[in-house]
């Protein structure tokens, strides 16, 4: 760029916009690149060592002539960070690139991967849609993503469970919303008499739950069915219902309906316990509002006072909200079912 373009850019105010434009650009790309990198394999097969072009080429491109196709990506994950090129190898760079794949961080590289393949839709789509009054739809979400995504939230979330399920004793759950099955699987290795029934809307995110729960040896003590609970006859059998993030599935008009039916449920004496992100959190916890203040039969995120009224108009007894993330918009709510009111 000469000085006379410069000049005419600074003169106009353009330069401070596009300066400021394509800081936002990199980021962006850097997320896209990341999760593309992640579920096309590449950071796994480079977390063994540096590769070649040639050698990534085996099993990524099936024309040789594509080998462009693919110099010209790997090329953009070294412009955004995540890669480094030395004497024609790849290899990763960031610490983000290098933990991603391991195991325990999983549930890390789904929320990203929810990110950039879900939120971006919900954040771009959601003008358009309101102005034709096309909501989003259950299945525009990915449900093993989104449960391989909750255990971020498991600290928290186990933290509620130990106040509710005894170390010992005969104890029946319901989880409505067993989503992986891991909080199943956390009440159960707490309370070794504890038996639970699971609930969930997306039969694939049931089988997945299962799965998990035959192979932590609890398919004896538990089991996920492909159910919505409002579908489910009410009986009073047992000690605990819980809902862990998914109170917003369910529209605001019909949840004290809800909080009704799943105190049938309950035993008297019984109690419930829901988990859950509320209104005015973080940038991905108002991403998650759009997502159910815009998808079909799902309602916004709730405000902790209301859902404790909610709970109180539904009949249960002793109700209160609890911050469980500090700095963050994230509750825990509990409940009793008295047996005194019908």
């Amino acid at each position: 760029m000469n000085l006379r373009t410069a000049a005419e850019l600074l003169r106009g105010g353009q330069m401070r916009v596009l300066l400021g434009a394509m800081r936002l650009v990199t980021p962006y790309y850097r997320l896209l690149w990341l999760v593309a990198a992640f579920r096309s394999g590449l950071i796994a097969r480079l977390d063994g060592g540096a590769r070649s072009l040639e050698e990534l080429a085996q099993d990524r491109v099936r024309d040789a002539a594509d080998r462009d196709w693919l110099r010209a990506w790997l090329e953009l994950g070294v412009r955004v960070g995540q890669l480094r090129l030395e004497s024609g190898r790849y290899s990763l760079r960031s610490y983000l690139a290098r933990q991603i794949a391991r195991p325990a961080n999983d549930a890390i590289a789904a929320i990203l991967e929810e990110v950039a393949t879900l939120h971006y839709r919900l954040v771009l789509e959601s003008p358009r849609r309101m102005a034709e009054g096309r909501r989003f739809e259950l299945s525009d979400q990915d449900g093993v993503l989104v449960a391989r995504s909750s255990p971020l939230l498991r600290p928290f979330v186990h933290e509620a469970i130990d106040e509710v399920v005894p170390r010992s004793g005969a104890f029946r759950v319901l989880e409505v919303g067993a989503g992986s099955g891991t909080y199943i699987r956390y009440a159960a290795e707490r309370n070794s008499e504890l038996t639970a029934v699971g609930l969930e809307l997306q039969p694939e995110v049931a089988d997945f739950a299962n799965a998990n729960l035959r192979e932590w040896g609890l398919e004896r003590r538990a089991h996920v069915a492909p159910q919505d609970v409002r579908a489910r006859k009410p009986e009073p059998e047992f000690e605990l219902v819980t809902f862990h993030n998914n109170i917003y599935y369910f529209p605001v008009a019909e949840r004290v309906a809800l909080l009704r039916h799943a105190r049938g449920f309950l035993r008297p004496g019984g109690s419930i316990l829901l988990t859950t992100a509320c209104g005015g959190g973080s940038p991905t916890s108002i991403g998650l509002d759009i997502w159910s203040a815009g998808t079909e039969r799902c309602g916004r995120l709730p405000a902790p006072e209301e859902l404790v009224e909610q709970l109180r108009e539904a009949g249960f007894d002793e109700a209160r909200a609890a911050s469980l993330f500090p700095g963050e918009k994230y509750y825990a709510f509990f409940a009793r079912h008295s047996g005194s009111r019908g």
